[in-house]
């Protein structure tokens, strides 16, 4: 019985580039295939890892049982709609779609079809967040940073659904709760999208989250602060590490602790998740629905940040 994973990649751009090396590495899966409309990167990449290249990503269909599709936002709902159709195991990067329509459209094919679709919110696959979801009981607070400095690579999408989505779906994860309301501000300053927006997020069993994203900062943060009633849990994404802070029993002061992480990098954990998912037929940590909600959250802040723009002169 074959055991691997016939697998292809759809759109070799910077993130793609990654999903091929990591997929011909990963145990289970056999990468066959590479596809993208710009013929100088993928033959490259056809080469480096010896696999054939497709500029039409429909040559793929019939040669794979699973593809992830990494091309710009516009696309994810034709591309993985023509791969679900087809019976092919599907993993999107995020954000799921464009639209809320586009999004529970592929919810439900892939239910009829009964295929494994996964949603690229690597956040959930970092070693820190993974330990975080044991220590996080009742979160009354939670601020998120996560700021960046200009890259023309991202153009068709703003800087909520480039890299807010990351801390909206964290959030959601976290606090298992309706929400209440929404307040959110945000502006364009170098593109024709928002590139700075904050979300004040209050949800129905009192907890708030403060959310703020920029792609305009020099300096690269990526941090995540939850409040409870007798602890606070500090984590820094890129260094994969967490700060706890809690009050002593004993004494009236604080005791602060550096927790052990075991580090490992993110996105191999998601496409060996993705891959297992497929072999076991078991329901991913990232579901298609977890994808629609944080994209849906995503369209609601967009609405409030373009309905307080300031009128132009």
């Amino acid at each position: 019985m074959n055991t691997q994973v016939s697998i292809g990649v759809v759109g070799i751009g910077h993130l793609g580039r990654h999903h091929a090396r990591l997929l011909a590495e990963i145990e289970g899966a056999n990468l066959v295939g590479i596809a993208d409309v710009n013929e100088a990167a993928g033959r490259e990449m056809s080469e480096k890892y010896n696999v054939p290249y497709y500029k039409d990503y429909r040559e793929l269909a019939d040669k794979v049982s699973a593809v992830t599709v990494v091309v710009p936002t516009f696309l994810h709902h034709e591309v993985a709609r023509f791969f679900l159709e087809r019976n092919v195991h599907t993993f999107i990067e995020k954000p799921i779609t464009k639209t809320l329509e586009e999004a529970n459209d592929l919810v439900a094919l892939a239910g009829e079809k009964q295929l494994t679709l996964q949603v690229g919110h690597v956040e959930r696959f970092n070693a820190a967040i993974l330990k975080l979801q044991s220590l996080c009981d009742s979160p009354r607070f939670i601020e998120c940073q996560r700021m960046g400095p200009f890259s023309p690579r991202i153009q068709d999408v703003g800087v909520v659904q480039d890299l807010m989505i990351h801390d909206i779906d964290i959030v959601l994860s976290l606090v298992r709760s309706p929400i209440s309301h929404i307040d959110a501000v945000g502006i364009p300053v170098l593109t024709e999208n928002e590139d700075i927006a904050n979300a004040h997020i209050v949800f129905e069993n009192g907890c708030i989250a403060n959310l703020t994203a920029s792609r305009i900062s020099e300096e690269k943060i990526r941090k995540l602060r939850i409040f409870e009633m007798d602890k606070y849990c500090s984590l820094d994404y890129a260094e994969q590490a967490i700060t706890l802070r809690r009050k002593s029993n004993l004494e009236e002061k604080i005791i602060r602790e550096e927790l052990e992480v075991h580090k490992a990098e993110p996105l191999r954990l998601e496409l060996e998740h993705f891959i297992s998912c497929i072999k076991e037929r078991k329901k991913p940590l990232v579901t298609i629905e977890d994808g629609k909600n944080a994209l849906e959250i995503a369209l609601e802040i967009l609405e409030q940040i373009k309905s307080n723009l300031p009128s132009p002169r």
